[in-house]
């Protein structure tokens, strides 16, 4: 029989294929990409693509090898061969308490630090969405995922408590309804570009093995992505703070951006350059989301910011 799975907050924006892969796990690529070519894989009743995004409340429909069978023995799953789920880390639940700004009612949200995932993976086990379940509020209503920063980037993340919230506040997101202000220290910043706007298209692709984000201006495929830039302050050994306020969410945008434009975010490896020998200030990639402005459910405006991280003081005056 096949599989249905009605999408929720916390699989909302996903590309199909990738949320095919975490359901699925056990099934390979191969076979995986034949079920899209064959029409296996619907989307509210209609073929598509890997490269869809899923919304709230589409219905997705596998073909039965989806779901994984136990073991002729019975023990270690139950019938739809899916594990309980482990209790949060202890450690872990604390370590987001110390780091939460706002806890009330239905919205949660925290200054999530660099370096701490915000989802679970192949190699991923520690990760704040594992943690969601200790901060079930009193009538039972459990966060979900409203979107997403990477991992290595620290700052807001923003949770809603309840299926409803969060399908609300999700939208918000892919309507591009929520301002957010990110903080970065860039070198090679060009002389005299004190404030404007980076508009380049973006596309992924493979390169050297691993999967990145291109600017591209003549393929079809790539997506319109714009940032809005500032620069706060041009330090004395050469770096540069930058906000910055993308009014697209694509992957990896703001580091794309800024590579494109002739900068490099301090400590981004993939598209500048790694920290040079030496350095003195802590190690880690120099983004921040420094702030986020988007709607209530109850009509009101939900106002988040996350201070500057003692970081990028100590490498702006080193």
């Amino acid at each position: 029989m096949a599989v249905e799975i009605e999408i929720t907050a916390d699989h909302a924006g996903q590309r199909l294929d990738r949320l095919v892969k975490a359901m699925a796990p056990h099934v390979g690529f191969g076979a995986q990409q034949k079920w899209f070519r064959t029409g296996q894989v619907r989307l509210n009743g209609k073929r598509v693509k890997g490269a869809e995004r899923v919304d709230v409340g589409d219905l997705l429909r596998l073909p039965p090898q989806a779901q994984r069978q136990d073991g002729n023995n019975g023990e270690g799953g139950s019938s739809n061969g899916q594990r309980e789920a482990a209790a949060p880390d202890p450690g872990l639940v604390q370590q987001l308490q110390d780091c939460t700004i706002l806890d009330e009612g239905q919205i949660l949200a925290f200054d999530k630090p660099s370096g701490l995932a915000v989802q679970g993976g192949s190699k991923t086990t520690r990760h704040v969405d594992g943690a969601l379940p200790a901060f079930t509020n009193d009538i039972g209503e459990v966060p979900r995922l409203v979107h997403r920063l990477d991992r290595d980037t620290s700052g807001v993340l923003l949770v809603g408590r309840g299926r409803e919230t969060a399908a609300f506040l999700t939208k918000a997101f892919a309507s591009r309804d929520a301002r957010k202000t990110y903080v970065a220290l860039v070198t090679d910043w060009p002389e005299g570009e004190d404030a404007g706007v980076i508009s380049a298209p973006l596309i992924k692709a493979r390169q050297g093995g691993e999967e990145r984000v291109m600017v591209d201006f003549d393929h079809e495929d790539a997506q319109s992505a714009e940032t809005l830039f500032r620069v706060e302050r041009r330090a004395a050994n050469g770096l540069v703070l930058l906000s910055m306020e993308p009014r697209t969410g694509r992957t990896h945008q703001l580091r794309v951006h800024a590579a494109h434009f002739g900068g490099t975010i301090v400590g981004d490896g993939k598209y500048g350059r790694r920290l040079p020998a030496g350095w003195s200030a802590p190690k880690r990639l120099y983004l921040h989301a420094a702030s986020l402005e988007l709607p209530h459910p109850d009509g009101s405006i939900i106002r988040l910011s996350a201070p500057l991280p003692s970081a990028f003081e100590d490498a702006l005056n080193a």
